[in-house]
């Protein structure tokens, strides 16, 4: 099944919460180009297993009558911010919960030029998502929200391979190497522990905090920078995308804070790793996080990525529609 729609336009939005975040311990973001591993039937990209070469195993793909080759000096991450709180309780029995998620951002690693991108996903993407039924059991494919993926599952570890699976899924295969999700009360401790971060304020909070003043330049402490990134609904914005710029502004700004705590003290990466894990679900150790985190210190940052897209209102929410050709571009 094309991810299209009639009279409408797919796409997939970007932003990053991250360079360091993986650098670690929550934001990165990437996508510079990890690619395939497996491509899932529906999908439109046609592979080839060795293509024009001897290396056993290797998945080509074609595209546009050209023939590309999986990357392997490349890692992808994904980093999920859930809408939720460490007091959020969830229905493991059902393998059901509430906890959507509300930010997406993948980070891709070029170990070879020591460099990395992000992507920033719209979590109203729509994409093919797996429903999980009593244990885990795999039921059927639907088409939603990417953010919808990890309400199937307990709310741990499953629900974020779900969410992992469909952004692999909504990217032609890409395969994603590890993940790390955190929950929204991360956000103010991720900010001090950065010493605050400076934003320009474009947007009009009054009716959320009013010292978010439009206009002027506020240096974020505290629980203001969880309502900058995550204010949207009482700010009578009908899409997402708004929020998604703001949080892109947020992340950069936040990286060059991070960046600059990483060169200025070789424990910091240990220490972001420490404070974060209680907030924090990955397939990763706290131990392997910090030592990625200090390996980022060093490399560059290219930017964050997004896709060309169309936000509409569907039955109930909103819906973003990537545009598929964009979309295979970028992952080419």
């Amino acid at each position: 099944m094309r991810r299209t729609r009639q009279n409408k336009t797919k796409s997939a939005a970007p932003a990053l919460i991250a360079s360091i975040l993986l650098v670690l311990a929550i934001g990165g973001g990437l996508l510079c180009l990890h690619f395939w591993d497996k491509k899932p039937d529906n999908a439109d990209l046609p592979r080839t297993e060795n293509g024009n070469d001897e290396i056993p195993g290797q998945i080509s793909v074609v595209y546009q009558g050209e023939e590309y080759r999986l990357r392997d000096e490349l890692d992808c991450f994904l980093i999920i911010g859930l809408d939720k709180f460490t007091t959020t309780t969830s229905n493991p029995e059902f393998f059901l919960n509430n906890q959507q998620a509300d930010f997406l951002l993948l980070m891709i690693v070029d170990k070879d030029s020591s460099s990395y991108c992000a992507l920033h996903l719209n979590r109203d993407t729509m994409a093919e998502i797996q429903r999980l039924g009593l244990g885990g059991k795999k039921l059927d494919l639907f088409y939603g929200q990417l953010a919808l993926a990890h309400t199937y599952g307990s709310g741990g570890k499953d629900s974020c391979r779900n969410t992992v699976d469909a952004v692999s899924r909504f990217l032609y295969g890409v395969p994603i190497d590890h993940y790390l999700s955190l929950t929204m009360d991360a956000i103010p401790v991720l900010n001090d522990l950065a010493g605050g971060v400076t934003v320009h304020v474009g947007d009009d909070f009054s009716a959320v905090d009013p010292s978010l003043e439009q206009g002027k330049d506020v240096h974020l402490m505290g629980q203001q920078a969880l309502t900058y990134i995550r204010a949207r609904g009482s700010m009578n914005e009908p899409t997402n995308l708004n929020r998604m710029a703001r949080q892109r502004e947020y992340i950069n700004a936040l990286y060059k804070q991070l960046s600059q705590k990483m060169r200025e003290s070789d424990g910091f990466g240990r220490r972001l790793a420490t404070q974060m894990a209680d907030y924090s679900e990955s397939d990763l150790t706290t131990s392997e996080l910090s030592r990625f985190a200090e390996q980022f210190k060093d490399y560059s940052f290219l930017g964050i990525y997004t896709v060309p897209g169309e936000a509409v209102l569907g039955e109930r929410f909103m819906e973003y529609y990537a545009d598929d050709d964009a979309l295979q571009e970028l992952v080419i």
